[in-house]
């Protein structure tokens, strides 16, 4: 094939375009625009979990910049509450819901300034707060609510404007644990004697749920445990006063097992906590039927 000049010429400016593309990379450059926005504000309700103590407890709401590139300036964020937020979201999707959520009184948290920044460099900031927990009823759906007002730079997201930050009640034994029990009808013999007859294995999913820094409550056996187990938020209610157990922790890794309402307990049995564990037995009545639970909880 004849080179020519012009042909060298054609190669030589597409070797010269080839080469700047590669010196030129786009991603150096931010790829959209900068925007600033409140984590968890795209799901509007966010669950925050706050630790039932006797001091305050931390906690915190973040904001971020999105975007490809990190900021190269600080940006100062100014929030306030906007707390029509909780009666909007109520009426919108809590209508049918057992419990709706509330403003969390301010005797019960401590925000020392609704301004926080993000730093140079860094993606998010966090803006610090306390939560007393004294008092709070682990039945209640307590929020606080958080708006953006104003940013020193770049854009506050216009969509995702408020988060409704719900503040869920948990402490060292709460959560999601795997029971496998053994109810045994209880009987008094003629000597006297109790014996345990006719064994029924139960397996199920309990949720413990903290009732204060140092006890639970969940359903007893397998009974529902949510809303959607019983006709109507009253049934609910009545289901935990009637099927409701707590463990109370005692001392060094024992707990005592007690009614939450009208469960009728007439022997508490004994109950042991290990590495995430609950060992435990007690007799209950329903009717003139006495019954022993006995059994693990392991989380």
């Amino acid at each position: 094939m004849k080179i020519t000049i012009i042909n060298i010429l054609v190669l030589l400016s597409f070797f010269s375009l080839l080469m700047s593309s590669c010196e030129d990379n786009p991603m150096d450059e931010e790829q959209y625009f900068k925007q600033v926005y409140i984590v968890g504000a795209a799901q509007i309700v966010s669950q925050f979990d706050v630790y039932y103590k006797s001091e305050a407890t931390q906690a915190y709401v973040s904001v971020a910049t999105g975007g490809s590139l990190n900021i190269d300036k600080d940006v100062v964020v100014n929030l306030e509450h906007n707390d029509e937020t909780i009666d909007w979201y109520n009426k919108k999707y809590m209508i049918d819901a057992p419990v709706k959520y509330q403003k969390l009184d301010a005797a019960h948290y401590n925000i020392p300034s609704m301004t926080t920044t993000i730093k140079s460099g860094e993606v998010y900031s966090r803006l610090p707060f306390t939560i007393n927990t004294g008092g709070l009823h682990c039945d209640s759906l307590y929020a606080l609510t958080f708006k953006i007002v104003s940013v020193s730079e770049f854009q506050k997201n216009g969509e995702d404007t408020v988060l409704v930050m719900n503040l869920k009640m948990v402490n060292d034994y709460s959560g999601s644990y795997q029971a496998d029990l053994v109810r045994y009808t209880v009987v008094t013999n003629a000597s006297g004697e109790v014996e345990l007859t006719l064994p029924t294995t139960i397996s199920a999913t309990r949720t413990l749920t903290a009732v204060d820094q140092n006890t639970v409550r969940f359903f007893n056996e397998a009974k529902a445990e949510i809303r959607s187990g019983y006709s109507t938020n009253e049934d609910y209610f009545n289901g935990i006063n009637k099927y409701c157990v707590t463990l109370k922790k005692g001392e060094g890794q024992t707990f005592i097992v007690a009614p939450w309402n009208q469960l009728d307990i007439v022997n508490p049995g004994e109950c042991t906590y290990k590495d995430g564990t609950f060992t435990y037995w007690y007799d209950y009545k329903d009717g003139s039927t006495t019954f022993r639970i006995q059994g693990r909880l392991v989380k």
